[in-house]
């Protein structure tokens, strides 16, 4: 009897030992959060910026449409001008097209940038895309976190057409030049580099 009381006080001290050790290894293993890329991206000062640019230039293509159905309406039959209509309108949609690529590119190149040097800063391992997880605890999402890094950056977008040495540059405020180097233009046309970065 004694030897089988002697077995239950080691059996339950070698469970305890291996419950420590696997609590150690849970304290040690990756650091991780979430974040809500989308929401960065729509909420951060930069975001709002990238939509604001593309309404503006929606409304100035809107502006010469408008100016063209004016002229058409006083001059129906006028063959030039419908002509005129249809290739300012196909050109615009072309535009808008690029344009909206062009601003998505810029945000995402920023956006990784910023999560990168976050993620460096605090610590983490891994940030997770909110939008890929099922199911995860609200403690771990580091989003409004993010936005503040986030709102420190400006970006200005600057239309495709105009050349890279006369574009603005983002503002770098990590000064990480191997991400600087890493991001690629939007478009390239005759080899001109016309994303602003």
């Amino acid at each position: 009897m004694r030897i089988r009381f002697m077995a239950v006080p080691l059996l339950l001290l070698s469970l305890l030992c291996a419950a420590c050790q696997q609590g150690e290894e849970k304290a040690s293993g990756p650091r991780i959060a979430v974040v809500d890329i989308v929401r960065v991206m729509r909420d951060s000062e930069a975001g709002k910026a990238g939509l604001k640019y593309l309404e503006d230039m929606q409304a100035g293509i809107q502006k010469q449409l408008d100016d063209i159905q004016g002229k058409l309406e006083k001059d129906p039959e006028n063959e030039q001008l419908q002509k005129q209509l249809q290739t300012v309108y196909m050109s615009a949609q072309q535009q808008m097209g690029e344009e909206q690529q062009n601003v998505l590119s810029q945000l995402q190149n920023v956006t990784k940038r910023v999560m990168d040097e976050f993620r460096r800063t605090k610590g983490y391992d891994v940030l997770f895309s909110a939008e890929t997880l099922s199911s995860y605890d609200e403690k771990l999402d580091v989003t409004n976190d993010l936005l503040v890094e986030m709102n420190k950056q400006k970006v200005n977008f600057v239309p495709l057409d105009t050349p890279a040495d006369e574009a603005p540059k983002a503002d770098d405020a990590a000064g990480d030049k191997d991400d600087a180097a890493a991001e690629k233009p939007a478009k390239d046309n005759g080899g001109k580099d016309k994303a602003a970065r």
